[in-house]
């Protein structure tokens, strides 16, 4: 599926402040916005929206083969999507939202100082571990089992590979730009996950692992824009990607905000990469600050 769905950019900038910052370093940015959950509620509705569309795709998935067009799941016994993702663990969700505010943030306020970035879908699909977990909360809930989604024993490994891709095309609809976006979604902040990010972005290739993953998602649908990205996605895979330009970008999105020095902004650097990033590309770091992380996440996730 090709997604569609945008934030009015006016109530989202009033929820997500944005920090001016001046660094130093040619090749590096960081930006910074922090909550302001006092106007949450203007864009609540649509925020809910965009975060479920950003998962419509992995819902597909699970309930493929099980479809029957006669006979709509009408009943939540009969969906095997039908808890996914509110049964979850919070670890996981959390996970899904900062990929999914990385995604927002490139789409909304762009990147590199250019507004025109796509993310075509979002790689939720490929979650094998968690939908293996589904199975079992399925088959404890139809039982009448009690299932606590955020019991110690109910955490799953994370999606390996690119978090998300974005992408600028030009006017012949030809790829020009690839960005490859790591996230990272925390209670507190944490020193040797920022250092693990960087280095994973370092470590990426000209050609992001997403790419084969992004194909074979966009595979699945006969839409002419679905068909479109496949297309050009392909021509930028047979290419060696050497017409395309590879940029890394960082979303950490966190639930506090340093508080001494009362100078400091941020929790990531602003003047230069961390030191384990090794690579000689545009990177572009955005920080997230939310004043109530687990409650956004039971609200976007869990009808909270």
């Amino acid at each position: 599926m090709i997604r569609f769905r945008r934030i009015a950019l006016r109530p989202l900038n009033a929820w997500l402040a944005s920090h001016p910052l001046n660094g130093s370093h040619r090749k590096y940015e960081l930006r910074v916005w922090r909550e302001v959950n006092a106007n949450f509620a203007a864009l609540r509705d649509e925020l809910i929206a965009y975060t479920q569309e950003a998962l419509d795709d992995a819902r597909v998935r699970i309930r493929k083969g099980f479809e029957d067009n006669l006979s709509p799941f009408s009943d939540p016994v009969d969906d095997p999507a039908a808890h996914y993702p509110a049964m979850l663990n919070r670890i996981t969700l959390q996970g899904y939202l900062g990929e999914t505010l990385a995604g927002l943030a490139v789409e909304h306020f762009g990147a590199f100082g250019k507004h025109d970035w796509h993310v075509p879908a979002f790689l939720f699909r490929f979650h094998d571990q968690e939908f293996q977990h589904l199975d079992l909360i399925n088959e404890r809930l139809l039982m009448g089992e009690a299932h606590d989604p955020d019991a110690s024993a109910e955490k799953r490994p994370g999606r390996t590979g690119d978090d998300a891709l974005a992408f600028r095309i030009d006017q012949a609809g030809k790829i020009t730009h690839v960005l490859a976006l790591e996230a990272k979604c925390l209670v507190k902040s944490n020193t040797a996950i920022i250092a693990d990010a960087h280095g994973k972005l370092a470590a990426g290739t000209r050609r992001p692992s997403g790419i084969r993953e992004l194909i074979t998602l966009l595979s699945d649908y006969e839409t002419d824009e679905a068909q479109a990205w496949v297309a050009r996605l392909l021509d930028l895979y047979r290419d060696g990607f050497r017409t395309a330009k590879r940029r890394d970008g960082l979303a950490y999105t966190v639930g506090d905000s340093p508080a001494r020095p009362a100078s400091r902004v941020s929790w990531l650097p602003i003047d230069a990469p961390h030191p384990s990033y090794s690579a000689d590309r545009r990177f572009g770091a955005m920080e997230f600050q939310l004043e109530d992380l687990k409650g956004l996440v039971d609200i976007l996730y869990r009808g909270a």
